[in-house]
């Protein structure tokens, strides 16, 4: 595993702003548990750190390396809904 790092990352579609991170670490071996209503952003948070969506601002560091845009196959995640 690996430790992620999620600074300043921001996803804008359009017009609206559908992700803005100011600071998140998920420690090496730590389990990030995403809740909260429908629309607020959990699925694109994940599909962020995957890179299935593309981040219009900041970094995404996976121990210390910018994988903000890194092709998603060599990532190496996956996720569970």
């Amino acid at each position: 595993m690996a430790a992620i790092t999620l600074e300043d990352v921001k996803v804008v579609r359009g017009s609206a702003l559908v992700l803005d991170i100011d600071h998140l670490e998920i420690g090496d071996g730590e389990l990030l548990v995403v809740l909260g209503p429908s629309g607020a952003g959990k699925s694109m948070l994940l599909r962020s750190i995957a890179g299935l969506e593309e981040v219009s601002a900041g970094r995404i560091r996976f121990d210390g390396v910018d994988m903000a845009k890194v092709d998603t196959a060599e990532r190496g995640v996956a996720m569970v809904f």
